[in-house]
């Protein structure tokens, strides 16, 4: 990278980009990585602009002109496994259109925990930022706009005479009360149009603030603790409380709230005192945020519910006992559950618990147990197929039993991704074991039926979606057994009637 010629005055323009999606998925939220990052620069007055090329339905040709009518010094693309694809291509369109001095970066989850494989495979990406990068990036921009040696800055991986380079990890921010409020103002917050479901009150316009980070806890198939570290570090309520009246000073038209921290109610006392403040100062707003069973007790969750608590997720996983224990390593129970649920009805907060299948070593009888403890602790459940993602026990796993192949790379385009459904799940393999696609599909539809989701009204959105061979193959296994159980159930009515 050339060295620019740099005056007191001079500084780079930077331009931060979220990659199109290869699928649809449910509301668009401002990526607040992203938006993170630009409060950090535009602090230390460095020029930063946002593309959201997602929520712009950019084509690549017009993505393509954007980035040349912006032209940038700098240019950061944030990343997910999800749609990975479409952040190595957003690389090499940047690359191709601008001057070969400017340096192209990546960060985000996906490449912080693929460095390497995506370093080894993806020449157009100058640099990877792991982690947390809001202080990373800001140094990376100073030292790449100068000229400077990047052997010192921690927390990024990147070339050097044709070797890679991966310095060491970056401290994470112990004090995240120092940081700026996420900037907003940078995006068109119109776009999103993103809103929550408040019982009594409708579709209300929503906006979405997380207040801590970091997870003491090890589930096998989450990589948090290895993005966030495990040392929980969180906001102060005060904090907390004037970032929620400067969203409801600068977006007056919003009046719900989604917390999105993993969870929330990590530190009861912290929860009870942004709650106290939210009724304090008469903030109009309604909330939704993740909960642990073992985080809440009945007194937190009705505090919570007064001061406008309308809904709550937290994390079953499985009803089996075996495999919540000894593969999800999930350090909950099943009566907790319960426990909490109880208190949800009583308390009149929605509860959206949220179950995975397809673990190692589960069963149709794991599963089916699964199902059964979904219908009895009621709610809004969600189910998903067990996902694979780079950092995690369950790509260890995957590794291990050859359910990914033993050269498989995150990061190379022309390598098939093993038992993807990119029609839903975008481009992250599913792990596959002892239940069939043909079992899932069946399990899958017993979960919509109990939902009262209609397949019929899903199939547009998901044939919009489908992308290979595979995915058309497994959305006509879906349909076939969902005919197929009506021809049945048809059947099965009308001997009864006789």
């Amino acid at each position: 990278m050339r060295k620019k010629e740099v005056s007191l005055i001079s500084l780079p323009k930077v331009l931060l980009i979220f990659p199109p999606k290869g699928f649809s998925s449910k509301e668009p939220l401002p990526a607040l990585g992203l938006i993170y990052l630009a409060a950090m620069l535009e602090r230390d007055g460095i020029p930063v602009e946002i593309l959201d090329a997602a929520v712009e339905h950019l084509s690549w040709r017009k993505l393509k002109k954007r980035i040349k009518e912006i032209s940038p010094d700098i240019v950061g693309i944030t990343s997910l496994t999800e749609f990975r694809y479409e952040a190595f291509q957003t690389a090499r369109i940047a690359r191709e259109v601008l001057e070969k001095e400017v340096p192209i970066t990546m960060g985000g989850p996906h490449v912080s925990l693929t460095a390497d494989d995506t370093m080894r495979f993806q020449p157009e990406i100058d640099v990877v930022v792991r982690g947390e990068a809001e202080y990373t990036f800001l140094e990376l921009c100073y030292a790449l706009w100068e000229g400077k040696d990047l052997s010192g800055i921690r927390g990024i991986s990147y070339r050097k005479n044709g070797e890679i380079i991966h310095n060491l990890p970056a401290e994470l921010p112990a004090d995240l009360d120092a940081l700026p409020f996420p900037a907003r103002h940078l995006m068109d917050m119109d776009r999103y149009d993103f809103r929550l479901d408040v019982p009594g009150k409708g579709s209300l316009p929503a906006a979405h603030i997380i207040t801590s980070r970091g997870c003491p806890f090890h589930c096998s198939f989450c990589a948090t603790s290895k993005l966030s570290g495990r040392r929980w570090r969180h906001r102060s309520p005060e904090n907390v409380l004037a970032e929620l009246e400067d969203i409801l000073q600068k977006q007056p038209k919003v009046k719900a709230v989604w917390f999105y921290d993993d969870t929330f109610t990590m530190n009861k006392r912290r929860v009870e005192a942004i709650c106290d403040g939210i009724m304090e100062r008469k903030l109009d707003i309604a909330f939704t945020c993740s909960i642990r069973v073992d985080t809440v007790n009945y007194d937190l969750l009705k505090k919570m519910r007064d001061a406008g608590c309308f809904k709550v997720f937290f994390g079953v996983e499985s009803g089996s006992p075996r495999i919540l224990d000894e593969v999800c390593q999930k350090q909950i129970t099943l009566e907790q559950v319960e426990n909490v649920s109880k208190w949800l009805d009583d308390l009149g907060i929605e509860k959206n618990p949220g179950y995975i299948i397809s673990f190692p070593d589960e069963t149709r009888e794991d599963a089916e147990e699964t199902l059964n403890f979904m219908k009895k602790v009621g709610g809004i459940a969600s189910m998903s197929l067990l996902r694979i993602y780079p950092g995690t026990r369950i790509e260890e796993v995957a590794r291990e039993r050859g359910i990914l192949p033993e050269d498989f790379s995150w990061s190379r385009d022309d390598q098939p991704v093993p038992n993807q459904f990119s029609a839903a799940h975008g481009e992250s393999p599913i792990f596959i074991d002892r239940l069939s696609w043909d079992e899932l599909s069946d399990l899958t539809l017993q979960w919509a039926q109990y939902q009262g989701i209609s397949p019929w009204k899903k199939l547009p959105e998901v044939l919009r979606n489908v992308r290979s061979w595979e995915d058309f193959k497994h959305v006509w296994m879906l349909g076939w057994r969902y005919v197929r159980k009506k021809v049945i159930g048809s059947r099965g009515k009308a001997r009864g009637k006789r």
